[in-house]
């Protein structure tokens, strides 16, 4: 046996108890099917259904047999059916692929089942007398037990290792955070009527979307959409482009200071900016460019209402973003650099080079890695901006939202002030398909330049 075959398998006895329990639980998994999944009392009378029943959808409402299939429990017999197969392959294939099968199978069947009985305890709540019985319950711990063993088997055929075991909550959360709420951008094409909730809204068409591309003037261009989406990409062409100018500016600075003592407290000093809160940076620009009190109409001798005149507020939110990130820029920027060959530097001066042509030549194009990526990453979030710069420093003043209203921000305001959640969700729609249109465009620029920086 070739050395690609014979790696991740365990020996033939272990095998063959491998196949036969997965074949059982499968079997036990979907023999469950059969046995009562829930009951109910309607009317002084009695009913229990079936898996069986639930999958047919042949099912007792009320006092008459209607058609409701439950998706959760036709795929919790999916995965009974996948399991047996799962053991049926580790004998003709291989343990490792079996077992992955399987092991998949069981979080299908687990999560279908918990879904199941959280819907049927929500019920209970609402005092409709209906319990989960018996055939439920043997299949959520049968589900359960063949996750933990075939993650257990996994890791004794160095499938899994501990690594992978300790990157599963993060990957819960990831999973849990980002992708299940993308079931909620059904609410951008539902009008919403709290009291029969989400799922049981009427369908409102593109009729959310409405507030965003239609004005009172009629045109696209004086229409919320064109505005938010205008200060949300220019801004944050200006925060990338100069963000990455001065990182790499700081960076190269930091790198120059040779006493360690020195070095640290800089960039202590320069991060700081970094870990203060908004709420904070709001009253320092406060007392900058207050009407009464403020240090810049103080200085000048002017009166000058700043909060209510948006020329000035463009050049001051880019300074402030600017301002907190430089730190932390810097600091990416530092540690490429400290990473770069010395002897490459000391063979520019033996050959008589400047400092000016060190940076020039060999410090900027071995940067460029890292300006590439980071530049990504940050492309990745050009729809998106920072709440805290856009509506906590300007005291979310209605006088500048010409030039501070954002998409974020737009989605709060419909959300929090107006309780329009129907066109809030539709913002954060729009504001999704197009940023994602824009990475892919980005990154096929990129890639065509040059491959290797492309993200994907």
């Amino acid at each position: 046996m070739d050395k690609k075959s014979s790696l991740m398998r365990i020996p033939e006895a272990g095998e063959k108890s491998l196949r036969i329990e997965l074949i059982l639980a499968g079997l036990v998994m979907g023999v469950m099917t059969f046995l009562p999944f829930v009951g109910y009392t309607y009317k002084k009378a009695r009913y229990t259904l079936s898996g069986m029943s639930l999958i047919s959808g042949k099912t007792i409402c009320g006092g008459k047999v209607v058609l409701t299939p439950s998706v959760p429990v036709i795929l919790m017999l999916v995965a009974a059916v996948a399991i047996i197969l799962a053991g049926v392959l580790c004998s003709v294939f291989s343990a490792d692929k079996g077992m992955l099968i399987a092991a998949a199978a069981s979080i299908v069947s687990l999560a279908c089942n918990m879904f199941f009985a959280s819907s049927i305890s929500g019920q209970i709540s609402k005092g409709k007398n209906i319990t989960v019985s018996v055939g439920s319950i043997i299949a959520l711990i049968c589900g359960f037990l063949v996750l933990i063993w075939t993650l257990w088997a996994l890791w004794k055929m160095k499938v899994l290792s501990a690594l992978d075991f300790m990157a599963v909550p993060g990957m819960l959360y990831f999973f849990i955070n980002n992708y299940i709420p993308m079931a909620g951008i059904m609410i951008a094409f539902k009008k919403i009527d709290y009291s029969v909730g989400i799922f049981k809204s009427p369908w409102n068409g593109l009729n959310n979307f409405k507030p965003l591309f239609v004005s009172a003037s009629g045109g696209i261009l004086a229409s919320d959409a064109f505005k938010i989406t205008k200060n949300t990409l220019l801004y944050n062409i200006a925060f990338i482009v100069l963000g990455i100018i001065v990182g790499v500016v700081v960076g190269i600075c930091l790198s120059d200071i040779m006493s360690s003592i020195l070095q640290k407290f800089f960039q202590t000093s320069i991060l700081l900016p970094q870990l203060i809160s908004y709420v904070i940076v709001a009253y320092i620009v406060y007392a900058f460019f207050s009407n009464d009190a403020g240090l810049v109409n103080h200085v000048l001798g002017t009166n000058i209402n700043f909060y209510s005149e948006p020329k000035y507020w463009p050049f001051v939110l880019i300074f402030i973003n600017i301002w907190k990130m430089a730190g932390y820029n810097g600091i990416i920027f530092l540690s490429s650099i400290v990473g770069i060959d010395k002897s490459i530097y000391e063979a520019a001066s033996i050959d008589g080079a400047t400092r000016w042509q060190k940076i020039k030549f060999i410090t900027l194009p071995l940067l460029k890695p890292t300006i590439m990526t980071l530049f990504m990453l940050q492309v990745g979030r050009i729809m998106y901006s920072d709440f805290g710069l856009f509506y906590q420093v300007p005291l979310d003043s209605g006088a500048l939202r010409s030039v501070t209203d954002t998409i974020d921000t737009y989605v709060y305001r419909f959300l929090m002030t107006m309780n329009n959640i129907g066109v809030s969700s539709a913002a954060s729609t729009y504001q999704a398909i197009v940023g994602f249109i824009l990475v892919m465009v980005v990154n096929s620029i990129v890639r065509r330049v040059d491959e290797q920086n492309a993200l994907f």
